[in-house]
């Protein structure tokens, strides 16, 4: 028995050393800028985060527009037979750092549109590769439908949970 319990602690021990080993050669972590601040509403869903806009190496910004964050959505899917919800978070890809104003003055509008449209969707849709792709594909077009111009270059999902 007591052998049982040496193993067992000898094998988490080695497993925990493992572990943090490992974790201890993860890329380091990209330096992110500080929130945009909320609208003259207080609205906290207003806030947009500035992810990149420097070129790697470079002496200055590139006028690559950026990644910008939306507020993550949390929404009912439209499934009859069972109750099912959709917690995503949109990245947006501007094309220049001067539509970034134009994403905050229309936020609101946006985050309308993307409510609609992921609360329309079901579980079966949405389940497969292609299905958010489709998906990925139609929130770029909303978007850029708002703006009246391509101003977003691409949409990714940094979470995707259904439930």
């Amino acid at each position: 028995m007591k052998m049982i319990i040496i193993g067992l602690v000898v094998g988490l021990g080695i497993g925990g050393g493992v572990f943090f080993f490992m974790k201890g050669q993860a890329p380091a972590p990209v330096a992110e800028a500080p929130r945009a601040a909320p609208s003259e509403e207080g609205e906290e869903g207003a806030a947009v985060e500035r992810v990149a806009d420097a070129e790697p190496g470079g002496d200055g910004p590139q006028d690559d527009g950026g990644i910008y964050e939306l507020e993550p959505f949390i929404v009912n899917l439209a499934d009859i037979t069972k109750v099912r919800y959709l917690k995503i978070t949109v990245k947006l890809d501007l094309v220049r750092s001067k539509h970034a104003e134009d994403l905050n003055n229309n936020l609101p509008q946006i985050r309308d549109t993307l409510i609609l449209l992921l609360s329309s969707k079901d579980f079966a849709a949405i389940r497969t590769v292609e299905g958010k792709m489709e998906l990925r594909d139609e929130i770029l077009q909303r978007v850029n439908a708002i703006f009246r111009s391509n101003k977003v270059k691409m949409a990714y999902f940094t979470d995707f949970v259904t439930q």
